[in-house]
């Protein structure tokens, strides 16, 4: 039976792939940090080693005895405050992973790279191959770190899959929850124009994109853009979160280069003190950088289809975060 490593298996999409693996069958093992919050109980069915993914002896424990590795953890996003912290998980921790593999030798490896690779992307819809063009720390160190996964499996040969999910929504999440709370309470204002591009999926559809790299001669040597069937506005955006939730849509606008001015000046005063900024350049990114993708590769070699329209990823969105108690 295989089975599987999933670095970063409390974390949100690493949680949902953990749960997936174990309906198709798979042994699974986390690695996790003893104080990270959980977003679903991985105490049944799921073999988990407590470490850090920056400690070299912790990475190897854990992929011992293992068939396949999942890469999910990263340094996702605390403004402009976290330069060391960010380039040692997301280049060193990935350098500890591919270290580990290679000692072991491992099947493959699958690594959760990020669009954010292809930043405000440069041309509609963007493609596994349009141009890099990262805007922020984690969009930088997440690029080295992809770049470092293909310098491995050229030198090594062993088997590399890499996928750049879309922007995700679902169960558990709460980085997107702010933006509906914030429009239910009809306080949202769009900073800009509001008519650049913004790529959702639904977690379930991303998911199914890993599960189906699995094991996959077609997937090795290859990277997919994973995530949903259609991009649209930020305006449009917020006009269909607020029609579901039965509110007006915001109609409020902020201009861009003074929040953008702003959010630079907060994060070169919060830096040296090492305080993650309350307003930073990535935050403001979200109204910034265009975001609209491809995933007809992923259809092409993969035979993957996302099951969940947009429609469907924000009504569910809302059902789940008022489950939660959320909204």
């Amino acid at each position: 039976m295989t089975k599987v490593l999933v670095t970063g298996g409390q974390g949100f999409l690493g949680s949902h792939i953990v749960t997936k693996l174990l309906d198709e069958g798979k042994k699974v093992r986390v690695l996790a940090r003893p104080s990270k919050e959980s977003n679903s109980d991985l105490a049944k069915g799921v073999e988990i080693e407590y470490g850090d993914i920056r400690d070299s002896k912790a990475v190897e424990d854990a992929v011992n005895g293992v068939d396949i590795i999942i890469h999910v953890v990263s340094n996702f996003r605390k403004g402009g405050s976290d330069k060391k912290e960010a380039y040692d998980i997301n280049v060193g921790g990935t350098l500890n992973v591919l270290a580990a593999a290679q000692k072991y030798n491992v099947k493959q490896i699958i690594h959760c790279s990020t669009i954010g690779v292809h930043g405000t992307v440069l041309e509609i819809p963007a493609t596994e191959t349009t141009a890099f063009n990262p805007t922020d720390l984690y969009q930088e160190t997440k690029l080295i770190a992809e770049k470092k996964v293909w310098d491995f499996y050229k030198k090594t040969g062993l088997p590399v899959t890499v996928i750049r999910p879309i922007s995700l929504f679902g169960p558990g999440d709460k980085r997107m929850l702010k933006l509906f709370s914030m429009i239910q309470k009809e306080r949202f204002f769009i900073v800009g124009d509001g008519n650049v591009y913004f790529h959702p999926a639904y977690i379930d559809d991303v998911v199914q994109g890993f599960i189906l790299c699995l094991n996959n001669e077609k997937a090795f040597g290859e990277v997919f853009i994973i995530g949903g069937d259609e991009y649209t506005t930020l305006n449009r955006l917020c006009e269909l979160i607020a029609q579901e939730l039965g509110v007006k849509p915001p109609r409020m606008r902020v201009p861009l280069k003074p929040v953008l001015a702003l959010a630079t000046l907060i994060e070169t005063i919060c830096e040296p003190f090492n305080i993650s900024p309350p307003l930073h350049r990535r935050r403001v990114s979200f109204f910034q950088n265009n975001r609209a993708f491809s995933i007809d590769k992923a259809r092409k070699i993969l035979d993957y289809e996302p099951h969940f329209s947009l429609d469907e990823i924000i009504r569910k969105t809302i059902q789940e975060y008022r489950k939660e108690g959320w909204l």
